[in-house]
């Protein structure tokens, strides 16, 4: 009686559809090497690369307005944020010196690069040049 009562209420769940496309990353932040290899330098979508640090005063003015114009982009570009204290190697690789340091890379390659804080204009600009 009671295994009766459990099937039935087992067999009355419903049953979800789950999507098993991979979704839009627009923005994350970089965990380790490896992720770094696969979702930066092996996309098929030019990504901006912020290196900074949670103790940057510059970078806590300029990751949001990356962010923002990443987002206006519509997933034409992403946005991956590496903290140079957590992930120092990838940093070093990459020649990295100062914070906060800006990459474009578009097919694994490093197409525009700058440090420090820049005005809108020229943001739009850096962004628009991995598009093409």
């Amino acid at each position: 009686m009671l295994s009766t009562r459990i099937f039935n209420t087992i067999s009355r769940v419903a049953v979800r559809n789950f999507s098993n496309t991979k979704p839009a990353l627009a923005t994350f932040a970089v965990q380790d090497e490896a992720e770094f290899k696969e979702k930066v330098l092996g996309s098929a979508t030019p990504v901006v690369v912020d290196f900074s640090a949670t103790w940057c005063g510059p970078c806590k003015l300029l990751t949001p307005r990356l962010d923002a114009a990443i987002a206006a982009t519509e997933g034409a570009v992403d946005l991956a944020i590496v903290d140079i204290d957590d992930l120092a190697d990838i940093a070093l690789e990459h020649g990295v010196n100062a914070v906060p340091t800006v990459l474009g890379i578009k097919d694994g390659q490093i197409v525009d690069k700058f440090v420090g804080l820049i005005d809108e204009d020229k943001l739009g600009a850096f962004i628009n040049k991995l598009r093409e």
